[in-house]
């Protein structure tokens, strides 16, 4: 028994280590926001003397955040439905089909996971079709970049539901929409929330896209501000904490709304494919 706590004790010891890299950064991020200009720059985990709540009215108004904002949440929201809708379709049709052209399917998507995406080309194409600087280039880009890991979870976590829920539906008179969106999305809840958070968070992360394919800076989304925001206040530690406190908020509240899903659908996807 005294093995076993000893055993325990130092994995739960490991862990805490571990999360600290993470921990005393966003610890760090959050104390410095409301801190003054030179004790921000200590960068430490001290409690500030006074909350200066004046830095987060000083991002709003001087920072362009929520411009910034308003961009990014176009977008995710646009790229994440285009990922939802068209990853669950072919999931389906993928785990329900048991011939050579659904695996063949399956293993394009794999191969989609490891082919890295080449901005050159990309942007190639985006000029082609006359759409560089809008939304739609991005949101297609953002969608196809994140659709093979969509496709296979979908389709891993379909083939635990059986084929007779299928074959009910249609004999009620459901087409093939109706058997998708009524019939099997509900059931398939743990895996789409699941896809909607990964998805969500990289979406709004996301930098390297829209720096390339948005030409308007009425346009940039909030990491692009963030970037423009560090070069003016760069010294300005308090300012750029509160700034970044602002950005993560969103995708953190998101987060801690539906984490619970998160690990039901991962975990129901690996089983089951």
């Amino acid at each position: 028994m005294k093995k076993k706590k000893v055993k325990k004790l130092m994995i739960i010891l490991i862990l805490l280590l571990i999360s600290s890299v993470y921990i005393i950064p966003i610890i760090m991020m959050v104390f410095g926001s409301f801190k003054t200009q030179g004790e921000a720059l200590q960068m430490n985990l001290k409690l500030p003397e006074h909350l200066q709540f004046s830095n987060y009215l000083h991002v709003i108004e001087t920072g362009g955040i929520l411009r910034g904002y308003i961009n990014s949440l176009i977008i995710t929201v646009a790229a994440v439905a285009v990922i939802i809708i068209f990853g669950s379709m072919t999931g389906i049709v993928i785990s329900r089909r048991a011939d050579k052209k659904g695996q063949g399917l399956y293993y394009y998507f794999v191969f989609g996971l490891t082919a890295t995406m080449q901005m050159v080309t990309t942007y190639a194409l985006i000029l082609k079709l006359h759409i560089y600087g809008t939304y739609l280039s991005v949101i297609m880009v953002l969608a196809a970049i994140n659709l093979p890991f969509a496709v296979i979870t979908f389709s891993s976590y379909v083939k635990g539901i059986p084929k007779e829920i299928d074959e009910a539906a249609i004999m009620d008179g459901c087409n093939v929409f109706q058997l998708i969106f009524k019939i099997l999305l509900p059931i398939m809840k743990p895996i789409t929330i699941t896809n909607l958070i990964i998805a969500a968070i990289g979406i709004w992360n996301n930098f390297q896209v829209p720096l390339y394919l948005m030409s308007s800076s009425e346009r940039t989304t909030i990491p692009m501000m963030i970037f423009n925001f560090y070069g003016l206040y760069s010294r300005d530690w308090n300012y750029v904490f509160a700034a970044l406190v602002i950005t993560v908020l969103p995708i953190v509240i998101l987060y801690l709304c539906l984490q619970k899903y998160i690990v039901e659908g991962m975990t129901s996807g690996a089983v089951k494919g």
